[in-house]
């Protein structure tokens, strides 16, 4: 399995999760840094948007303070 791989499977993970239990993943920030001590060939922004296109294909609420 690559990093790619890995990531996108991590990221599910926590998508599941948020739909479990919305509070605990709302802030896509501080996913993005949790990711990113495992995932550091990625910048902590290119995470969080990886995290916000996957919250908005499950159509999950999130804490968007992203400068978009």
């Amino acid at each position: 399995m690559n990093e790619n791989e890995e990531l996108h499977q991590e990221i599910s993970r926590l998508a599941e999760a948020a739909e479990a239990d919305p509070e605990t993943t709302f802030d896509l920030k501080t996913l993005a840094v949790q990711l990113w001590a495992n995932f550091d060939e990625f910048s902590v922004e290119d995470l969080e948007d990886i995290l916000r296109d996957a919250w908005r294909t499950r159509g999950l609420l999130f804490n968007d303070n992203a400068d978009v």
